[in-house]
Order: structure tokens, then C-alpha cells, then sequence
């Protein structure tokens, strides 16, 4: 039998202190213990992959931790029960997959479960996964539960969605807002695991994988997991050609190229990339979210932290972003928009991809767009600075050429 552990069940926070870009949480939770102040039923919310269901295993070993006498915020990780826990076979720590158990009955069963009294642990624990899945007659069932819980019982939901959680369970529990990992904290996160590991991974592509998982640590370590299967030094194109996406490169030029005008140049690169694998809706979906890369290019140059390029890309798209205006970008990303649509249903993606791009060439936008403050006569523009001014000088040249009238 295989020994191979994931990375991100390996390095999964094994104490409040382990836990990345929670810090806040991290604290009152920790304190909490400290006090003794336990409440009995807790509501993790926040995205995926940002440590709810950690927190509740941590919890769950702080509170029954064998090698102190009490609760204690630093859980030895070794003993019997602390380990039982991890391995999620401890007898009075039991987690339920809500999305599996949404019904009124599997609730109850827990209800009447939670009468009786600890068999291992000084408390029992219930992990409630998921638990926006539960039906509103389950939710119902645990509302009398979550006001007057037995003694020695703690109630743990996590949910993704707390939109779904019925507000009478929200205003029972004690809630924590699991935010997204900060990108720098990520990054040094991926990069101590990196050298633990001997993964050889460039630093820009060490970030690009941050970006990309944006925020859940637990993509950011399982891209990094299949990373470290190739063979030599992981840069940015590994990455992108490892998740199917389009290389940042790849989309820069189909952008100089739509700036430019040149139509030959935008199916040349359309068709590179349909060669090389990449889906038409991916592509699609991929130059809409480098639109919006362009756009804050554009507004706010100084906040490479708002986007998913490398550091080398993003200084190369601060420079194009000043032969682009704000109302072209947002047209563009409009037209990418209803496109999508298209694309999702069509029998054709391919052409309707290509159809697309030359749909955002300066040209067409020109005769089909017509946008706030742009006068009568004048048309946006996005070409360089002396392609306008050639532009400008030939209209001028024709107009005068031409015969007056009587």
C-alpha cells in the first residue's frame, strides 16, 4: 500500500497558531479556551479552503487534549485522542457531511446521540459540514438543541453559503468570517512547504500559483502537489499549461494585437491557441479576466496585488494600459460577456471565438459603439499615440483636398 500523503492533508494546521491568514480568529478562539469561555454551538462561513473545517478539528483536540487536565489553546498532537481526531476516528468527535445527511431524521439521531455523555473525551463535538444543505424541517429540529445543548456538548457548522443557514441558527451560534488568504501570507505559506519538499519552483511561478487558487490554500497546495511531478524548474508556463489556462503571454499578444488593429494577427493567435488544446470558451473566459487586469492596469498601477500575472506581465500590461481608454476596456469586457453566452450554447465555438475577437478590433467598436463623453464625430480610440496622430493628419489631408461646394 502507497504511504504518499497529499500536501494538503500533510501540512494541515494542526494548532491555532498553524493556521494561515486567520489570525483574528486564531486569537479569540485561542482565548476563548483560555478563559474558559466555550460557547456551544460555533458557525464558521467563509470560501473554501480557508481552514473552517481545521478549526473545528483544533477545537475539537484543544478541548480533549489527554496531556493537560483542561482545555488547553496548544493541543499536544500526540497523544491518543489528539490523534484519533486527526485521523477522524475519534469516538466523541464526529463530523457529518450535511450535503449526505440533509434530512429531519438524520438530525434527530444526532439530537438523541448528544444525550449521552463522552465515552473518550471530556467533551463531544459535533462538525456539522456543509450544513446550508440541511433542510429547513432539519434546521428546525436543532434550533431547541443549539439553544440549550446537553453538558459537554459542542456543536461546530461550517458552510460556504451562510445565506442558506436560517437566521434562528445563525443568531444561536457564535459566528466567525473565514476570509480569503492573503496573498503574501500564501505565498510564504507554498514556499516553506516548497523548500521542505525540494519542489524546484521559480518564484513567479511560486505567486502565480497563489493568484490562481485565489485565496483557498487547499487549491493553492494541491496545485503545488501536482506541480512537484514534473520534471525540472516549475515556471509560470508549467503553470498555466498545467491548468488548461492560457499563458499570460499568449494573451498580451492577442491583446497588442486587437490594439493594433491587425486581424490577421488576432485569428493567428486564436487558431495558436486552438492547436495547442486550449477550449474557445476558455480562452474566451480567460481574455475577460485579463480585460479586467488591463482595467485596473489602467485606474490604479500601483496595485499589482488586485491581480493573478506575474510581476514581469504586469509591468508589461501598465505600459499598454496608456494606449487604452477606460470606455473602450469596459465595452470590450461587455461584449465578452454576451459572448459567453453565445459560446456556452453554441455548436460552433470555435467560430464564434474568432468572430469575437474581431469584434473588439478598434475598427468595428468604432462604427458599432457609441459612448459617453465622445463627441459627434469622433470615435474612440485605442491605438498608440502616433498611429492617432497619422490617423489625424490623413483625415485633415482629405478634407482639404476636397472640391468646395458652391
Amino acid at each position: 500500500m502507497s504511504s504518499y500523503e497529499p500536501l494538503h492533508h500533510k501540512y494541515r494546521p494542526q494548532t491555532f497558531a498553524d493556521l494561515v491568514g486567520q489570525e483574528a480568529i486564531a486569537t479569540t478562539l485561542t482565548n476563548a479556551i483560555a478563559t474558559k469561555r466555550i460557547a456551544p454551538a460555533y458557525l464558521f462561513t467563509g470560501p473554501r479552503g480557508t481552514g473552517k473545517t481545521s478549526s473545528a478539528r483544533i477545537l475539537a483536540k484543544s478541548l480533549n487534549c489527554q496531556a493537560v487536565e483542561d482545555p488547553t489553546a496548544t493541543p499536544c498532537g500526540k497523544c491518543e485522542v489528539c490523534r484519533a481526531i486527526a485521523r477522524g476516528s475519534a469516538l466523541d468527535v464526529i463530523e457529518i457531511d450535511a450535503a449526505s445527511n440533509t434530512g429531519v431524521d438524520n438530525i434527530r439521531e444526532i439530537i438523541e446521540r448528544a444525550q449521552f455523555a463522552p465515552v473518550q473525551c471530556r467533551y463531544k463535538v459535533y462538525v456539522i459540514d456543509e450544513c446550508h444543505m440541511l433542510s429547513v424541517a432539519a434546521f428546525n429540529a436543532l434550533l431547541k438543541t443549539l439553544e440549550e445543548p446537553p453538558d459537554r456538548v459542542i456543536f461546530v457548522l461550517a458552510t460556504t453559503d451562510p445565506q442558506r443557514v436560517l437566521p434562528t441558527i445563525i443568531s444561536r451560534c457564535q459566528r466567525f468570517d473565514y476570509r480569503r488568504i492573503p496573498l503574501d501570507a500564501m505565498v510564504s505559506h507554498l514556499g516553506k512547504i516548497a523548500q521542505q519538499e525540494t519542489i524546484d519552483i521559480a518564484e513567479d511561478a511560486l505567486i502565480l500559483v497563489a493568484q490562481i487558487s485565489n485565496g483557498g490554500l487547499r487549491d493553492a497546495e494541491s496545485l503545488l502537489d501536482q506541480l512537484s511531478l514534473l520534471s525540472g524548474t516549475i515556471t509560470p508556463e508549467k503553470v498555466w499549461d498545467l491548468v488548461g489556462a492560457v499563458p499570460e503571454q499568449d494573451l498580451l499578444i492577442l491583446l497588442q494585437a486587437i490594439a493594433l488593429d491587425n486581424s490577421e494577427l488576432v485569428i493567428d493567435r486564436c487558431r495558436h491557441l486552438m492547436n495547442r488544446g486550449r477550449e474557445p470558451l476558455v480562452v474566451l473566459q480567460n481574455l475577460a479576466g485579463f480585460y479586467l487586469n488591463l482595467l485596473i492596469a489602467k485606474t490604479s498601477p500601483h496595485r499589482s496585488d488586485l491581480v493573478a500575472v506575474t510581476a514581469t506581465t504586469w509591468q508589461t500590461l501598465c505600459t499598454e494600459a496608456e494606449q487604452w481608454k477606460v470606455p473602450i476596456i469596459l465595452q470590450g469586457q461587455q461584449l465578452l460577456k454576451d459572448s459567453e453566452i453565445q459560446l456556452r450554447n453554441s455548436t460552433q465555438p470555435r467560430l464564434w471565438l474568432e468572430v469575437t475577437l474581431l469584434s473588439l478590433l478598434p475598427s468595428c467598436l468604432k462604427s458599432t459603439v457609441n459612448l459617453p463623453n465622445s463627441t459627434k464625430n469622433e470615435s474612440p480610440s485605442i491605438l498608440p499615440d502616433k498611429e492617432r496622430k497619422l490617423e489625424v493628419n490623413l483625415s485633415s489631408s482629405t478634407s482639404s483636398t476636397q472640391p468646395t461646394q458652391p
